[in-house]
């Protein structure tokens, strides 16, 4: 619309300079060939020198040379207004000119302006080709087909095609992070009372992961590397194909995780019922964090509260011996302690 308005004043001068030229040569031309006399003959308006009143009214003059003006700024015009004297001619020269820099600029720049309003759909075809692509490709069969083409639309929806691993410094990316991971840190109350240097470091190792419905994020029997946020949508778990729970928004599923020393095993299907999205974090991202911030440990572990704990108690898993098994657990809450005020960590007490 700018550019549009610009256009419109910048003709708008130039008809005014053009009504300027016809009505300063008028008096001094021997034949009468000027457009502003050949408009009062087109018109029938005459120009009678001896009444200073005569020819076309002010309206007819700044209408026509507005229609010659915007005539030639986007075309050659059509010769119903033509120069005739010198003067008129190289005035003529310099408009066409002048328009065709302004059709090249002002017009090009309408047309990127259109192109960019139908850019992102131009990404999402372009990017859902290359899906179906490596579906043909791969022979992918159907129902594994369906559920990534539902998990790139979502996906898709999600991020709008935007990629944050941008090279980004990590500063920025922290604050992104924090940002973008800011309700989960917020609203759940093991996360409250974190220094802002611990929040970065977990926003950091959270990822988002997005779920269609029907898709399976834990089968039985996976290995528990990850702790589940569940911030939109619905899931349920399943054993034997039985429902036994259902998981909705701030929902945590996964196992406790400073209560073993090595991951366990999942008992349960865990699948998504609607669309969801999740923030998960790795067991060792977590525990790594903590180890940085040993006085908020204790915190977290305390307020830690599992929906639902994934964890297989009956499973056939290679451990140590039991008595090293304590050891290894002792040791690691004891990492966790806060310093005494001498400076040395508290002893731990064996019952």
């Amino acid at each position: 619309m700018l550019l549009m308005c610009i256009f419109a004043l910048i003709a708008h001068w130039l008809a005014c300079i053009w009504y300027a030229i016809g009505n300063v040569e008028k008096p001094y031309l021997e034949h009468k060939i000027g457009w502003l006399d050949n408009l009062g003959v087109s018109i029938g308006k005459k120009y009678n020198y001896s009444d200073p009143s005569s020819g076309p009214s002010i309206k007819d003059k700044y209408v026509t040379a507005l229609y010659f003006t915007f005539s030639s700024l986007t075309s050659v015009g059509f010769g119903n207004v033509s120069p005739n004297t010198n003067s008129e001619k190289i005035f003529s020269i310099c408009v066409m000119l002048i328009g065709s820099l302004m059709y090249a600029s002002i017009f090009g720049n309408v047309s990127a302006i259109i192109q960019r309003l139908y850019s992102g759909t131009a990404r999402y075809h372009l990017q859902m080709l290359r899906v179906k692509e490596f579906i043909r490709f791969h022979q992918i069969p159907n129902p594994l087909r369906q559920r990534l083409e539902e998990y790139f639309q979502h996906a898709w929806t999600y991020t709008n095609g935007i990629d944050m691993n941008m090279g980004f410094p990590e500063c920025l990316q922290a604050d992104i992070c924090l940002h973008l991971n800011k309700s989960l840190l917020q609203g759940c109350k093991a996360f409250h009372g974190a220094t802002k240097g611990c929040l970065r470091a977990l926003a950091m190792r959270f990822k988002t992961t997005h779920a269609p419905p029907g898709d399976t994020l834990v089968h039985s029997g996976d290995v528990l590397t990850a702790l589940y946020f569940v911030s939109r949508g619905s899931i349920e778990i399943l054993k034997d194909d039985i429902v036994v729970a259902i998981l909705g928004k701030n929902d945590i599923f996964g196992e406790m995780i400073h209560l073993f020393s090595k991951p366990g095993k999942s008992c349960a299907d865990v699948r998504a019922l609607s669309y969801c999205d999740l923030h998960t974090i790795q067991r060792d991202e977590i525990l790594e964090v903590l180890d940085m911030y040993p006085e908020f440990a204790d915190h977290f572990f305390t307020n830690l509260e599992l929906t639902f704990d994934l964890r297989d108690e009956n499973a056939k898993t290679t451990y140590p011996s039991d008595s090293n098994m304590v050891d290894v657990t002792c040791r690691r809450r004891v990492s966790y302690k806060k310093k005494s005020s001498t400076g040395k960590p508290e002893t731990p007490q064996h019952h």
